[in-house]
């Protein structure tokens, strides 16, 4: 697994993320990375998910990537 792949995901979601927008589908990612390999990104943001970098974020009907910093919070939860 490539740590430089893994950086410059993470590095693009937070350039990403400095607008309103802040879930985004996988094929986002892959698109921001033209040059490198499909399969390589999508195996970086498995690892990514796996380190709790990046988090699934679901409306039930779409599954978003977002990173773990701008996961929202449960309404209403007790801690």
């Amino acid at each position: 697994m490539s740590e430089d792949l893994k950086k410059q995901i993470v590095d693009l979601f937070h350039e990403k993320s400095k607008g309103d927008k802040k879930m985004f589908y996988i094929r986002d990612v892959t698109r921001w990375l033209p040059d490198a390999d499909r399969h390589a990104v999508q195996d970086a943001v498995k690892v990514l998910l796996d380190e709790e970098v990046l988090k699934y974020w679901s409306t039930g009907s779409s599954t978003y990537l977002v990173l773990a910093e701008f996961f929202p919070k449960e309404e209403g939860s007790c801690s």
